[in-house]
């Protein structure tokens, strides 16, 4: 049951949605199972990186430890092809040399050489330098992972579950409506024909910066059982796909043990 005897009903509401990030409002939700998502988006849904590397030739100055750790750290589109099969093994090539003069070498000389499908989400990550004359060659194996076992495996740069606000101006005559404005950091205010109004109740972190500078006119609370769940992607997957991937995976886990205790 709900607040005040009200039945539960979920539902979801789409705050926002783009190639890089998505936000959703879950109405009607316990908290601990929303964290769980967000937890499944970061530590479970596979992605591919490079996990071995071999320095055929490096001429440069920097040691072949530092350019391996690089190359580890590059995110690499993940095809979906690849999700559901055990030890994923695909060679990519770095091969690079500085003819005239001094040149930086940028991730986006990382070639695949058995699945163009396989390619680095930025061509622009700068990996080394390299001197007049010297050079640098490597093979370096992209392997299936997730995050639980190294973060260059998780699929995001941001996941996170906050309370959705609730944000009431009391008083919008307010003397202090413009100090209220530009202490928000996040825009949740704006002034309107004189009068103090919200502008964007979502947007608020509950800093209570507002609160402090006149508590008697603004009131900020946390909707009941109301959570916003917010992604951004690295890129080797959509954040939408990610987010259907983090559900997918705790419905498998979840079943697996439902079968494991009904065998008990």
């Amino acid at each position: 049951m709900g607040e005040e005897g009200e039945e539960l009903k979920l539902a979801v509401e789409l705050l926002e949605s783009q190639k890089g990030g998505l936000s959703i409002r879950i109405d009607k939700y316990d908290l601990n199972y929303a964290n769980a998502i967000r937890r499944y988006i970061m530590s479970e849904v596979p992605t591919l990186a490079i996990e071995d590397v071999v320095v055929v030739e490096n001429s440069s100055l920097i040691y072949d430890e530092i350019i391996a750790h690089r190359l580890g750290l590059v995110p690499l589109k993940t095809p979906k092809k690849y999700l559901e099969q055990a030890g994923v093994q695909l060679m990519m090539v770095l091969d690079a040399k500085a003819e005239e003069g001094t040149r930086t070498v940028y991730s986006g000389e990382l070639v695949s050489v058995e699945d163009k499908e396989v390619y680095p989400i930025s061509t622009e990550i700068p990996l080394l330098k390299l001197a007049k004359g010297q050079s640098i060659k490597i093979e370096a194996y992209a392997r299936l992972s997730s995050g639980k076992r190294h973060s260059k495996f998780s699929p995001v740069s941001k996941a996170t579950v906050k309370p959705s606000p609730l944000v009431n101006v009391i008083n919008d005559s307010t003397d202090k409506m413009k100090e209220i404005v530009e202490v928000c950091p996040r825009n949740v205010f704006y002034v309107k024909d004189g009068k103090l109004a919200v502008a964007d109740e979502d947007a608020c972190t509950f800093c209570m910066e507002c609160i402090k500078v006149d508590p008697a006119s603004v009131e900020i609370k946390e909707k009941y059982n109301s959570y916003i769940l917010s992604i951004e992607s690295i890129g080797q997957h959509e954040a939408r796909d990610v987010l259907m991937m983090g559900i997918d995976l705790i419905q498998r886990d979840l079943g697996e043990l439902m079968e494991k205790v009904m065998a008990l």
